[in-house]
């Protein structure tokens, strides 16, 4: 198992959960990794392009957080607590 970091957001049942799909590809090493990428997609997407993809629900929502993960990068659960 490892640790891997992914950006997040509450979609509309209220769970939070991953921004994309559950894949190791599209898993970061790193916080930093992470991090970048959630500035980058805020810096390049208007707030309602973000709406529109993700749901009212999901404006301001957006973060970075850790998953366990499987040895192939993997997380084991889609869900934040």
């Amino acid at each position: 198992m490892q640790t891997l970091y992914q950006v997040t957001y509450v979609q509309k049942d209220g769970l939070r959960t991953l921004m994309g799909a559950a894949q190791g590809r599209l898993m970061h090493h790193s916080r930093e990794a992470a991090e970048e990428f959630l500035v980058a997609l805020l810096q390049n997407n208007a707030e309602d392009r973000l709406v529109s993809v993700f749901g009212e629900q999901a404006r301001g929502t957006f973060r970075v957080d850790a998953f366990e993960c499987y040895d192939h990068g993997d997380p084991v659960s889609i869900y934040v607590d």
